[in-house]
């Protein structure tokens, strides 16, 4: 039993190995250009190793994609069974800011986002459903919580959020400014909040990230 408990912890630490190694290659070079010698020189790990778990190079892009579906679904969850905040529009700011964080920390993340928006295999609606359907969940809160505004529709709403979030990202790859991401979404905020949220609402919210 011990010793099948020592094989399991090792094969998901070689997974995590090569899953953060590719989101390495993948945000810095793109997919088409991330290879399979750099991912291994990367991960510091065999060819034998890697293939043993991914024998594709579309299963690694599928595990980075699986990373984050896995923080969109938690935040679906939370909007669907959590506790209320005091506003549902603060959380989405809040969701968008920390996501944000993630981004900046994280390579996996950053290689999501890169696979997402780069013409290839994964500029497709499936690496879209997770955060359209996150958004759309706070969004079907905030509209049940009276926070937005009457032609709101949650759905809609959530795909231009997306689209700028989206499009926020991609400006910043391109000009090399991640670092200012934080100020990008507030300034995303700003523009749209205004729209979204009841007047009552909107002079209650703060748009930039939380208070460290």
């Amino acid at each position: 039993m011990q010793e099948r408990r020592e094989n399991g912890d090792r094969r998901e630490q070689m997974v995590r190995r090569l899953v953060e190694a590719a989101g390495v290659v993948i945000d810095r070079d793109g997919y088409a250009a991330a290879t399979t010698p750099e991912i291994l020189r990367q991960a510091g790990a065999s060819r034998g190793a890697l293939y043993h778990h991914f024998q594709r190079k579309e299963q690694l892009g599928d595990a980075i994609l699986d990373r984050q579906r896995a923080f969109f679904d938690e935040v679906a969850d939370q909007a669907a069974s959590g506790p209320a905040p005091q506003f549902w529009l603060q959380a989405l700011i809040d969701i968008s800011h920390h996501y944000t964080a993630s981004i900046l920390q994280d390579p996996v993340l950053r290689a999501a986002v890169r696979l997402s928006i780069e013409p290839g295999p994964y500029q497709t609606a499936k690496s879209y459903a997770a955060p359209l359907g996150a958004v759309t969940a706070v969004l079907e809160a905030a509209r049940a919580a009276g926070e937005l505004q009457d032609h709101v529709t949650p759905e809609e709403a959530s795909r231009t959020l997306v689209g700028c979030y989206s499009g926020v990202q991609l400006l910043a790859l391109a000009l090399a400014e991640r670092q200012t991401l934080h100020q990008q979404v507030t300034a995303m905020w700003s523009l749209t909040m205004p729209g979204l949220a009841r007047g009552h609402v909107l002079t209650q919210l703060r748009l930039g990230p939380p208070a460290s």
